[in-house]
Formats: C-alpha cells, structure tokens, sequence
C-alpha cells in the first residue's frame, strides 16, 4: 500500500486517504478489505443509465475534476470503470476489411476480426518486421490469421527485438502445460504521431521531446497501445466458446526449438487478458488512463485459491505445494526451450505436470466489480462471448497540488494475473511505465516502445539481409 511521508503536509495525508479509499481500503494482507463508503456515482456516470453498446471509442471520461485530488472520492471511480467497459466494446466491435466497425449490432459477425486487431504490431511500425515472421515458413498469410513471434534476446542472428512477453518478460505457462502467448498494437493516432515525427528510428528520436496526442472529447481520439495474451487451446479440454478465440500461426526459431529447426505452430488461441493504455484530456493535467481486463477463469482469488469449483487456465488447485506467482527457472542463455509437440512448455512444468500457479493477489475494486456485473449481465443476456471477461480495474492519476513532482495513481495497486504476474503488489501498470526511456534513453512519455527502435543502419543491414532493396539517400 502507499506509504505517507512524514514530509507531507497534513492535507496531502488527506489527499492520500482519499486515494486508499477509491482502492476498495485493501490492506497489505492479501485478499482482506473494508466495506467502502456507498454512494451515488456523479452525473454523466449513473450506473442506471441503460448500457448501450456503441462502435465508438470514447476519447475522454466523462467525469470533471478539481485541481490535484480534491475531487477523488469512491464515487469517482465508476466514471473512469464506464470509460473503461466502453472502449472494450468498441475495440472488439467487429471490423471491415480496413478495419472500421462493421454497421449493425455488438453482437453480429461474431467471426470477424476486431477493430483494434487491425491497429498496427510495432515491428511494421519501427520497420524491424517481426509480424511476418510467422509466415516466413509453410504459412501464408491470410485474413483472420494471428500471428506471434516467439522470440527471445539474441535468438535471431540479426538481433530483433525481444520477445512480447509479460511484463518482467519472464513467460506463463498455463494449466496444460503451454506457453501463453503475447502481443502489442498500436493504433492509428500513435502511429502517426510516431511516424510524422521521425521516431519511429533511433536516429529520429535524437533532441525529441515525447509527448503522445492526447484523447479529446469532439477532438482526437488520442494514443492508445493493446497488449493483449493468449492460450492455446487444447481440444477436449477448454471451453473453446467461452473464449474470443482465433486460428494462429506460432513462429519458434531454431535457437529456441528443442528439434533445432524452426516451429510454424498453427493452434487455435483463446484471449485471456487486454491490457489498454489511452492518453486522454483528463485527469488533470493530460495523462494516460490504464484498462486491464480478464478472462474470468483465468486464476482465483487469493482468498478462494483453495477451491476446486472453476477449471482454471493458470492454476491447478491438485498442486498444493506449488511455488505461488513464481517464475519458471530460467534456462542457461535465458532462451526457453519449446517441445515440438503439446505441451510446448513441458521442459518447465513443475514436477513434469504443472504450470505457472497464477493467483490473484489483490481483489477487485467493490465498485468496479459492481460495474463488471451489469456489463457482465447484459453481454450474457445478448449471447456475447465477452460476458466471460471482467474488468480488473482502470488506473488513473493526476498530479497534486502537494507534491507536483509524482503521480498518485488511483487505485494504488493494480495488476493483471498474466500480464503481471510475479509483480502484482508492486502496480507496475503506471510505476513502472513512469520509468520508459526511447531508444536513446530520454523520457518516453510512459511508453517502452520508443525503446523499440532502432538505427537507420541497422535497418539498412537488415534489409540487405532480407533481400530487401536498401533505401535510398537523400
């Protein structure tokens, strides 16, 4: 939980004590919490009001604030909870061809891709090329296909960037013994503001000054990175239609193929988390708003974590002496090894049977969860395969009167099971983004993938490797 400083005048303890209090009042023992304080939620966030699925991505919330926090209270948070279940539906609205939402109802097109999985992966972005990896092999590319680029440090021979894995890029290894599977997406404001700006190269980044577009009500919709996981889906064992599920190619180099050859994997993969961060108008002053979601049979919480009741993807409660929220053992090189065949973890299974323990160390928010039961009811009502997918919560901050310096995010401590897993108590979703350097080492604007980019020469070399004509000079 966040520590007062003794420096702090006695109104920022009180600003503080309305921060703990938007976190539901968890205490540092996990699972345990106080009732909140109850009451109606400001105009323009009445939980009342009939849910009306919309295609259109909200660009700010709906919610006014005073300077710093003096306008926080537990009732605040369903605004920014309502921002949050909004754009989920309308990212996974059902898109085009060109990536626009197709006319009609949430609920049509149930096989179409998704607007945000038409947002550009950075390797097309900063040109490294990653997203054609997977169909450098048998596959070829073809619409509705996912693909991922199982790749670690150094395990290409020309260098590409680090595998998308979760956050302290340590992998998941779900409850049948399979790698989760990660990617990112950008969409079209960032790419722009990227792009026109020269930074998508190391190079271009050189004196910048970062600072992403922000999302403007009747203006911009502003920047918005995805990071989203998925798991393999094993026939015969999950629930293949409670997920949003996808045919996918897998690409594993040889550096990382127990056979020593590349792996084309072709699986079916369910979603099991969606990670959004939105750079909006509001808070105050401008600054990103963090959404994560989750599947709800991901993992159970800390106080249930002794209950057979759910078949979990990331927890096996016939371990009773598995390591909790433990990393697997990282291998000689730090490549981890893939079987040919499934389980393709099955080099890193606990006693040769089990996956990683996923439990949830901090419950959800009493209102949020609230908020998640009317969308929850509504999508079930309507036969929506999103009514299994739960709001986890929606971090925000601005900075305070006290101490203009620092954020104090709202709610304190927030973490996704697979996207943060062995990191949950330390809310690395805004504390550990407020550290983002590009390339060249200056401040991000709470963004890793500036870091992504890479020298004109080193593109240059790749392209010749690639049999790609270099570029020329101007």
């Amino acid at each position: 939980m966040t520590t007062v400083k003794k420096l702090f005048s006695v109104a920022i303890v009180s600003v503080l004590f309305l921060v703990l209090s938007c976190h539901g009042g968890q205490t540092s023992d996990k699972g345990s919490k106080v009732d909140s304080v109850k009451a109606p939620p400001p105009p323009g966030c009445n939980l009342d009001t009939p849910i009306i699925y919309s295609p259109n991505i909200p660009h700010d919330v709906n919610v006014t604030l005073q300077a710093g926090y003096n306008g926080l209270t537990p009732t605040i948070q369903p605004c920014f909870d309502l921002f949050s279940w909004r754009s989920f539906i309308a990212l996974n609205w059902p898109a085009n061809s060109a990536g626009a939402p197709l006319s009609g109802n949430f609920t049509d097109y149930a096989d179409s891709e998704r607007v945000w999985e038409y947002y550009k992966d950075p390797g097309e972005v900063f040109q490294t090329g990653e997203h054609l990896l997977a169909f450098s092999g048998p596959y070829k590319k073809e619409h509705g296909i996912k693909e991922f680029h199982m790749f670690s440090k150094s395990s290409h021979d020309i260098h590409l960037p680090d595998s998308v894995l979760q956050a302290t890029g340590q992998p998941v290894i779900d409850k049948n013994g399979n790698f989760a599977l990660y990617e990112i997406n950008m969409n079209p404001d960032e790419v722009n503001y990227i792009q026109s700006n020269g930074l998508n190269t190391s190079d271009g980044q050189q004196g910048k000054q970062i600072s992403f577009p922000e999302g403007v009500n009747g203006g911009a919709m502003g920047a918005i990175e995805i990071k989203t996981t998925w798991k393999v889906l094993v026939q015969g064992v999950d629930s293949f239609n409670t997920f949003y599920k996808k045919r996918a190619i897998i690409y594993v180099p040889a550096a990382q193929s127990s056979s020593g050859n590349p792996l084309y994997l072709k699986e079916w993969v369910g979603l099991v988390a969606m990670h959004i961060m939105h750079k909006t108008h509001t808070p105050i002053p401008p600054f990103w708003i963090w959404t994560t979601f989750e599947h709800i049979d991901n993992a159970p919480e800390w106080a249930n974590r002794g209950t057979k009741a759910t078949n979990y993807s990331f927890f096996n409660p016939a371990c009773t002496t598995c390591p909790i929220d433990t990393a697997p053992t990282a291998p000689p090189g730090g490549l981890y090894i893939w079987n040919t065949v499934k389980p393709y973890a099955k080099k890193y299974q606990i006693n040769g049977l089990y996956g990683t323990q996923v439990v949830r160390q901090y419950p959800v928010y009493g209102p949020t969860e609230a908020v998640n039961k009317q969308w929850q009811a509504k999508l079930k009502k309507d036969g929506s395969v999103f009514a299994n997918y739960r709001l986890i919560g929606s971090q925000w901050s601005a900075r305070t009167d006290f101490a203009k310096t620092d954020t104090l995010p709202a709610p304190d401590t927030l973490a996704n099971t697979v996207l943060e897993t062995y990191i949950q108590s330390g809310s690395c979703t805004m504390t550990c983004h407020k550290s983002a350097t590009d390339a060249v080492g200056a401040k991000a604007d709470f963004s890793f993938l500036l870091a992504l980019a890479k020298s004109n020469e080193y593109l240059e070399e790749l392209k010749k490797k690639n049999g790609i004509p270099a570029s020329k000079k101007k």
